[in-house]
């Protein structure tokens, strides 16, 4: 593993051709999405395993050496924390799109690496704690593996595109992901786990809303993973009991372990919280976090019986489609962008594609299914 960044940016400069790049990181184990390990190889170079850790602020001839196309499988997972390092290419080659647009079954590094070159990668250290130091010889091995047959991949699979003429899809859907932005920060993020458990209760609502910003506080200080702080289920159960003292939660069955014990008083005090809190500040018991400019389809009938119409040529006539072409139908265009058209209707052809280029839909799909959804609804009238 190179500590010797100066070392390792010279080697990456002498190779030629694209970078191929992964990273590691602590998922589910620590506070952040942050890289632990990156690895990188490049004909003339071969493989390299780059620590970052520590070494943030002397990466300035990664950041230029780098400033190349990459190959990666699952861009959008190493992506963002590559960029919080300040590393970004100039092109992207996504082994994991490629599969999707061709309509592989399995599309995991692992069953791709299988079906194209016949090699099987060992998967066994992939929820290891990466953000341990040092890294074990077998970790090492494992992470390098995983850049050691992207370019193969990446040849082959340029080949499997442009056989199946899609590769101008493929490149579409790479430059997608290079250029995407982050999604914004989910406004109320404990109200998936409130959905999860049911909890409908406002008082209730109230002490996991306090709950989960405590322990998020926790598992910052601590650069643990929540979920390793305390669990959503026990987050969500411990405020479904409404405890009415700090004895009601250390009695509780759920804080037999000493680590949780250990925190009560941080628990109670945010239920205690929720407790004093006025019948008006408490928390509504719907939230709709994305804000969609519709309702849920399955009442759409109450609203608008012309978009349910819409709707019901519109969803089979995608599927169809993607069954035709052989891949997913949300490859071929977003559930999301289904709907809004749907909701919003159309006149005319170009008003439709006009509808999916505003929402996001790249051309290729523009292209594939604009003019199939709408001559199904003008064949049912409903356009």
């Amino acid at each position: 593993m190179n500590k010797n960044i100066d070392d390792a940016v010279e080697r990456l400069a002498s190779g030629t051709g694209p970078i191929a790049v992964d990273t590691e990181r602590a998922m589910g184990l620590r506070y952040s999405n942050r890289a632990y390990l990156i690895q990188v190889r490049r004909k003339g170079t071969g493989t390299l395993l780059i620590d970052p850790v520590g070494i943030e602020d002397r990466l300035g001839g990664l950041r230029e050496v780098m400033k190349d196309e990459w190959i990666l499988h699952a861009a959008d997972q190493d992506l963002p924390c590559l960029h919080e390092l300040g590393l970004y290419p100039t092109k992207v080659f996504d082994t994991e799109l490629a599969a999707l647009i061709l309509g592989y079954e399995r599309v995991s590094l692992q069953a791709i690496t299988q079906q194209v070159t016949g090699w099987t990668l060992a998967k066994e250290h992939s929820n290891s704690d990466w953000s341990q130091r040092p890294l074990s010889p077998p970790l090492l091995a494992y992470a390098a593996l995983d850049v050691e047959l992207l370019h193969e991949l990446a040849h082959e699979m340029t080949i499997e595109l442009n056989e199946a003429g899609r590769f101008e899809w493929f490149e579409q859907e790479c430059e997608e992901v290079r250029l995407r932005k982050p999604p914004a920060p989910l406004k109320q993020p404990w109200r998936r786990t409130s959905r999860q458990a049911g909890i409908r209760d406002r008082r209730a609502l109230a002490m996991l809303r306090e709950l989960w910003t405590v322990r998020d506080d926790l598992a910052r200080k601590r650069d643990l993973a929540p979920g390793k702080v305390l669990p959503n289920k026990v987050l969500a159960e411990l405020a479904s009991r409404k405890p009415r003292s700090r004895a009601d939660v250390l009695n509780s069955s759920l804080f037999r372990s000493r680590s949780r014990r250990a925190d009560v008083d941080t628990w109670w005090e945010a239920i205690d919280i929720a407790w004093r809190l006025d019948e008006r500040a408490l928390p509504e018991r719907r939230f709709n976090e994305a804000q969609d400019p519709y309702p849920p389809i399955n009442r759409w009938d109450r609203h608008d019986t012309d978009a349910v119409a819409r709707w019901e040529v519109l969803r089979p006539t995608v599927l169809k489609t993607a069954d035709e072409i052989g891949i997913r139908q949300d490859i071929l265009i977003k559930p999301a962008i289904q709907r809004t058209a749907a909701w919003k209707g159309w006149t005319s052809e170009t008003e439709l594609a006009t509808i999916f280029t505003n929402e996001g839909a790249r051309p290729w799909q523009i292209e594939q299914i604009t003019p199939r959804v709408h001559d199904a609804a003008v064949e049912a009238g409903v356009v």
